[in-house]
Order: structure tokens, then C-alpha cells, then sequence
């Protein structure tokens, strides 16, 4: 009679006794994730390595690098120059001989015997130049220039292989928060039984006039709280997901669902052991060294300058429709001299320019290989606090199921409610979360602790 007398106070109050109907997106997450065609961590990485577009850009940086090595290896070769020009005259030119100065013979007298103007009428003429030109002495210039050029090529593949091991990481790091997201979104999928059973019953109970409308209220209020919290994780899935998609090189709005991962790695090379495998493999470190070699060569191609340009050099010279006036054909072959004897200073200043930039080099070695090893320390440790997170919460998680395998055997004797059997599942489903929560972030140290280490 009471029961009866509540739920018709509820109807004259306008208050629906239903229970709140969850927002269809929240239902209907879970069954659209079973659909889903399955994306490992091993697919995620190849796709990304195949089609990530930092990495596309990073081998072409080093394509770029080689063409330019490939073409400045020319130039240990002959120079080849034609030069043509078809032209309109648009004055007269001319050139006078003077009388005798062909020569004086006795047999004709001075040849010519006056003065004689020779002119050009306006009319279109032709001059070609052909020079080939073979260095000789700036061979060894050269050398080192290429040489310099060969470091720098292999200074933008070791950039390409950071580029990698970060592309990697990243891949990584995006694939376990989209495990991550995923599991706080089961969770709260877990726990809304829970809220529901609290929700009638707290119907059931203000019916029997046992609880206050308040108390109703908040049960609505929880409900909703849950809803809306199960949307917000859809939405950091769906975050997740799409970040992971762009690292992929993929389009962002392909559908797909992660596998689990594995359990914690607890096979670990020593700190000395993996600080040494940093500073041989690390790229960073090696382009660092690469540099120094460079700024070598770049100085020592520099002082190189001070050896005068010697060429082995051939010439042809011809011109068409000058009439007779200049040499039609005049070709040469010899050795051309090229040389510079005061520059008022500036080769040496240069000079000097390029060893501080190789000291400077040498220096950022030694600061390349502190940051390194400070990253690998870093990283460890990083690696052992996840590593103790992930014990304390498997502990929480044995306790949860534990609590849950209790009081369903009370349930069975109905020693306990209903109600607190859905909240010790909803607590063991949290403690589930917070568990893979702690061993997604295990991985993604792991993770962070090879790249530190320059491994894939």
C-alpha cells in the first residue's frame, strides 16, 4: 500500500518512475568494436615505417643529399663551354689599314700603299666560342670537398634513422593509448549495471517510502554522471584512434580495434650495458662525430685555395659574316693559370672561420653524449616507477576479484545484496582499468627506453 501511495506521489510530481535510458552511442559502442578488424602493434609499426610522412620526407632529405653529391662529382672533370651568338649589326663598324703596315718590299712598296678602310655593312653575323677546360691542380680541392659532402650524406641517413626511431615510438606510445582509452572505456561499460541496480532500486525504495526524493535525485544525477563520463572516453578512443591512423599514414577516419598486450618485460641489460649500446648506436651521437669530420675537410678544402688554378685548356674561336675582317677560325690548346696573390686577408680569415666551426663541432660531440646518457638513465628509471605501479596495481586488482568471488557466495546464501555485488564488480572492473592503465604506461616507458637506447 505504501509502494502504491509513493509511485502516485511520483506521478502527481510529473517525475517518470523509468529508469534513465542511456544515450545511444553508449550502447551501442561495444558491439561496433567486435565488428572491428584487429590492429597489432607489429602491423601499426610496418605501415607506419612504410607510409609515415616525416619518414617519406626524411628519405627524401637523403636523396637530395646524394644527387648533390652525384653532381658535384662532375665537376673533377672537364669544363665544356659553347658559347653562340646570332646578332643583327646596327652600326658600321670598320678597321683602317695603314699604308705599309702589311710591309715594306722593294719589289711593291709599302703594302698597302695608302691608307685602306675596311667596313662592315649592317647585316646579321655569327660568333661561336667552344672552351673546354680539364682542372689539374684543383683536384686535390676538390677531394675534400667531396669527401666533406660524403660525411654530410651520411650526417642526413643518420638523421633519417632518428627519424625512424621517433616515428616508431610514437607509433607505440599512440597504439597503447588507444589500449588505454579503450580500457577505461570498458570499465565504465562495466560499472553501468551497477548504476542502473542502484537507480530501481532507489525507485523501488522512495515507493516504499524508505529513502528521501533527494536520495532519487543523486541515483539520477550518478546515472548520468556515468553516461556522460562513457562519452567522454568514446570520444578520447576515437582521439586515440585517429592519432594513431595519422602516424600510420593512413586515412584518420579508418575503423579499427588494438589487441591486448602482453605482459610486462622483465628481461633487462644492465645500466652500463645499456648506456654503452647507446653511445654506439644512438644516430644523434654519430652525426655529431660525422660533423667534426666535416668541419675537417671543409677547413682543409678552404686552405686548399691558396694552390693556384691550373687547367689543362683547349679553345676554338669562329665568327661568320665579318667580312674577312676578324679571324673566321683561331683555336688554342695550353695551360691556364688562375691565381689570386693578396686577398687583403680573407682566405685566412675564412680559414679560421672553419676550424672554430670544427672545434665547435667537438664540442657538441661531448654534449650529445651527456644528453644521451642522460635520457637512457632517465628513461630507466622512468621504466622501474612503472614497473612498481604495475606490482602495487595487480595487488589492487587480486583484492578486487577476490572481494567479488566473496560476495558472491553471499549473494547465493543472499547473505548480501544485489546492489553490492554490482558494486564489487564495478570495483573489480576499475581495478581491471587502473591495471592495464599501469602496464600500457609500463610499455610506453619501455618504449621510450629504446629509442633513448637508438633500437626500434
Amino acid at each position: 500500500m505504501a509502494f502504491t501511495l509513493g509511485m502516485l506521489a511520483l506521478l502527481a510530481r510529473g517525475q517518470n518512475p523509468a529508469p534513465l535510458s542511456p544515450p545511444p552511442t553508449v550502447e551501442k559502442a561495444a558491439g561496433q568494436q567486435s565488428n572491428l578488424s584487429e590492429l597489432t602493434l607489429e602491423q601499426a609499426v610496418e605501415q607506419a615505417v612504410a607510409n609515415n610522412s616525416s619518414l617519406k620526407t626524411a628519405r627524401l632529405d637523403t636523396l637530395r643529399a646524394a644527387d648533390d653529391l652525384a653532381a658535384n662529382k662532375t665537376r673533377r672533370f672537364a669544363n665544356t663551354q659553347v658559347t653562340a651568338l646570332g646578332a643583327q649589326l646596327v652600326t658600321k663598324p670598320s678597321v683602317t689599314y695603314a699604308a705599309g703596315s702589311l710591309g715594306v718590299y722593294s719589289a711593291t712598296g709599302p703594302i698597302p700603299a695608302t691608307n685602306q678602310k675596311v667596313e662592315i655593312p649592317r647585316k646579321p653575323v655569327g660568333i661561336v666560342n667552344v672552351s673546354v677546360a680539364q682542372p689539374l691542380s684543383t683536384q686535390y680541392q676538390l677531394h675534400l670537398q667531396l669527401k666533406a659532402l660524403e660525411l654530410g650524406l651520411e650526417g642526413t641517413r643518420q638523421d633519417q634513422v632518428k627519424t625512424r626511431l621517433e616515428v616508431v615510438d610514437q607509433v607505440r606510445r599512440a597504439y597503447y593509448a588507444v589500449v588505454e582509452a579503450q580500457s577505461a572505456l570498458d570499465s565504465l561499460q562495466a560499472s553501468l549495471p551497477y548504476y542502473r541496480e542502484s537507480h530501481r532500486l532507489a525507485f523501488v525504495n522512495l515507493g516504499r517510502e524508505t529513502i528521501l526524493e533527494s536520495d532519487l535525485l543523486n541515483a539520477d544525477a550518478q546515472l548520468l554522471k556515468l553516461q556522460n563520463a562513457i562519452s567522454d572516453a568514446s570520444d578520447r578512443v576515437a582521439s586515440a584512434s585517429e592519432r594513431l591512423n595519422d602516424l600510420m599514414g593512413r586515412d584518420v577516419h579508418t575503423q579499427f580495434r588494438v589487441a591486448a598486450i602482453g605482459d610486462a618485460d622483465t628481461d633487462l641489460a644492465t645500466p652500463e650495458a645499456m648506456e654503452a649500446r647507446a653511445l654506439q648506436n644512438r644516430p644523434d651521437l654519430k652525426k655529431a662525430k660525422l660533423q667534426v669530420q666535416q668541419a675537417n675537410y671543409d677547413a682543409r678544402a678552404k686552405k686548399a685555395e691558396y694552390i693556384p688554378d691550373v687547367s689543362l685548356a683547349f679553345s676554338y674561336y669562329t665568327t661568320a659574316n665579318f667580312e674577312n675582317v676578324f679571324p673566321s677560325n683561331v683555336g688554342t690548346v695550353g695551360v691556364s693559370v688562375r691565381w689570386e696573390p693578396w686577398d687583403w686577408g680573407r682566405r685566412h680569415q675564412e680559414y679560421e672561420e672553419k676550424r672554430a666551426k670544427e672545434e665547435q663541432a667537438k664540442v657538441g660531440v661531448g654534449a650529445t653524449e651527456r644528453a644521451v646518457l642522460l635520457e637512457v638513465r632517465n628513461a630507466r628509471r622512468q621504466l622501474e616507477n612503472t614497473r612498481r605501479q604495475l606490482t602495487l596495481s595487480d595487488a589492487n586488482e587480486s583484492t578486487a576479484r577476490q572481494k567479488l568471488k566473496e560476495l558472491q557466495e553471499k549473494v547465493k546464501r543472499e547473505a548480501a545484496l544485489s546492489r553490492d555485488l554490482y558494486q564489487a564488480q564495478s570495483d573489480l572492473a576499475s581495478a581491471d582499468s587502473q591495471q592495464q592503465q599501469a602496464l600500457t604506461a609500463f610499455w610506453k616507458a619501455r618504449a621510450d627506453l629504446k629509442k633513448a637506447i637508438g633500437e626500434e
